[in-house]
């Protein structure tokens, strides 16, 4: 064990809040989990290894956010530091240090209940796991309009929480907020210098290369019978699970299933993680670590940053869960790539090319650093690690989530699934009756009350409740208020959704009609603005209308062939804080099978 004494000169300097855009030029978060790792793919490129970390159990892995917490070294370091440094008479100077120049300009105001010296940091510590509400009281409070909270060792934070707002921010002034330096840093050691975090050449350079995965002729040739081909397999899960009468995590499932497809069509693997799924005693060791990862991440976004160094150079609390689970996952892709850039290796011996049907593939494939004028720094193998990170988190988690909560709202308003079926039997009957296993996505374009009924869902439970932009100058918006440089915005789809300027009095109400034209009868045509679940600007999801088709053909199939009641009081279900905001702990259904119409029933 290290004596703390002697570490005292090295912490010193760690965590005297250096400028993060010094420290981000150097290229390298320090103490980075994901420098190893790199090494270590580097080394394997030639010699694959097929090392694996132990494995955790499932029942683990879908712990909730409080079910992790109790470590004591995490604790009183945790107290220990907040008392130190909150009440330093460094702390007190700088908070207390008013610039004149500013002080004259409209600044957003701040909740009540914020102290002098410790800011809001209770605020944020006491409302850690309903914290999109807190934001959201605070919001209305506002009358939706900018406000601002802060907490000790890290910048000012301006929340916003309406349509013109964002379109300001994310659109007219998209070259002056930026994701920025502080927001790569935090998340670097996590998703490197992927596409979620980066701005510049290097984003622009992962987006068109993506931009060729998500092309029509990949959503119909590809995508459609790789979604279709996963959901006869969970219908056979399900099947399991009903004969059996056996309870399950559906949110368990539905992230085999989300995990399955992305992993086949970004990376052209098999992870068959939702075969055998009923008897496995232990999941998969990636859908393990990853779901910890991100569950400790989403502490780490919440505290100041000073402390979450802290607890990162000494390997403890919530930092330590997320090393060693970020450790497992960087050594999981890397194994990914490998085996794909060994097959390619593979076939050119042969005289043959790989077709251009995966992310990984489509990157090698890829001539952008020649066509283009842009400048990356970054080696391929890091890239291509990056940039697998980034799409399967996306593809996993926030498709998955969106759909735990579709099942959440249908036990909670059963006439909306009423209506959904009733539409299938006047339009797509043969889901019903059981002629149709799996409908293509032509077969339920016509289904548009479900389409209402998922954006509804999306919109009062966006897969991502906020982003965070960095200001990189001094600049007003559109409503006068004042922005430093170097502040933070964070833009809350949550609160958002919850504008009553915006979305009415009854913007708390499931309502899926607010989403249908009532003089045409079709999907109202929304501004991103408004309707945010997607994202807005140019850094709007690349991937939202392969979701959309996932999304729809799998709760049409699965709604057409089974009931899903939760276990738990759908009323009593809420969020857990982490990167996305997925229903907390594993949403425990179980199902019954619907009896199938007869063709004359459905006539």
């Amino acid at each position: 064990m290290k004596c703390f004494g002697g570490q005292f000169t090295t912490l010193v300097a760690l965590f005297s809040m250096p400028d993060v855009g010094s420290i981000w030029t150097q290229g390298r978060s320090p103490l980075s989990t994901r420098s190893l790792s790199l090494q270590l793919f580097k080394s394997s490129v030639s010699s694959p290894s097929e090392s694996q970390a132990p494995s955790r159990t499932s029942k683990l892995a879908m712990k909730s956010v409080s079910d992790l917490f109790g470590d004591k070294n995490d604790v009183v370091v945790t107290a220990a530091a907040a008392v130190a440094v909150s009440l330093g008479l460094s702390l007190l100077l700088h908070n207390f240090k008013k610039d004149k120049a500013t002080a004259a300009r409209k600044l957003p105001p701040m909740p009540k209940t914020t102290l002098p010296i410790l800011k809001n940091i209770l605020d944020a510590g006491g409302n850690a796991e309903r914290f999109h509400d807190w934001l959201n009281e605070q919001s209305t409070e506002f009358d939706n309009r900018p406000w601002m909270f802060a907490i000790p060792g890290r910048p000012d934070n301006i929340i916003l929480s309406s349509p013109e707002l964002f379109e300001d921010v994310l659109k007219t002034q998209d070259d002056v907020f930026l994701r920025g330096p502080t927001g790569q840093y935090i998340s670097y050691d996590l998703f490197g210098n992927g596409m979620v975090i980066t701005d510049g050449d290097l984003w622009f350079y992962h987006r068109k290369t993506a931009s060729h995965l998500f092309s029509m002729q990949m959503m119909k040739d590809v995508m459609e019978a790789t979604v279709r081909e996963k959901l006869q397999v969970f219908l056979d899960i399900l099947s399991i699970y009903s004969k059996r009468g056996q309870q399950f995590s559906v949110k368990q499932e539905l992230s085999h299933f989300t995990m399955d497809v992305i992993a086949k069509i970004a990376f052209a693997i098999e992870l068959d993680t939702l075969k055998n799924s009923p008897d496995r005693e232990e999941d998969h060791e990636f859908l393990q670590a990853f779901n910890k990862a991100c569950a400790a991440f989403g502490v780490r976004i919440q505290s100041p940053m000073w402390l979450w160094r802290l607890k990162r150079y000494l390997n403890i609390g919530w930092e330590k869960v997320f090393k060693d689970n970020n450790t497992i996952i960087q050594n999981f892709i890397n194994d990914v790539i490998v085996k794909s850039m060994n097959k390619k290796a593979e076939l050119a011996a042969k005289g043959e090319k790989m077709v251009a049907r995966d992310l990984i593939t489509l990157f090698m494939e890829s001539n952008l650093r020649q066509t283009e004028d842009i400048h990356i720094e970054d080696d391929d193998a890091t890239i291509m690690r990056d940039m697998v990170m980034s799409f399967a988190f996306a593809g996993k988690d926030s498709t998955a989530d969106n759909m735990c909560w579709f099942i959440v709202n249908m036990n909670r308003y059963p006439e909306e699934l009423r209506k959904i079926r009733e539409e299938m039997k006047t339009k797509l009957p043969g889901l019903l009756t059981g002629e149709i296993q799996v409908p293509t996505q032509d077969q339920i374009r016509d289904l548009v009350y479900l389409e209402a009924v998922i954006k509804e869902n999306m919109r009062l439970h966006p897969s991502t409740a906020f982003i965070v932009r960095e200001a990189m100058q001094d600049t007003t918006l559109v409503d006068g208020t004042f922005v430093r440089k170097g502040q933070t915005l964070m833009v809350s789809s949550y609160c958002n959704a919850r504008n009553k300027r915006t979305w009415g009095e009854d913007c708390l109400e499931f309502k899926p009609e607010r989403m249908i034209d009532p003089d045409t009868g079709k999907l109202r045509v929304l501004s991103p603005y408004v309707f945010s679940g997607f994202g807005s600007g140019q850094h709007v999801c690349i991937g939202q209308k392969f979701a959309m088709m996932e999304i729809k053909m799998t709760l049409a199939t699965l709604l057409s062939k089974f009931d899903i009641k939760t276990v738990e009081d759908p009323w009593k279900l809420t969020y857990e804080f982490s990167l996305t905001t997925p229903v907390k702990g594993g949403l425990d259904v179980e199902v019954t099978p619907l009896t199938p119409l007869t063709p004359a029933a459905s006539a």
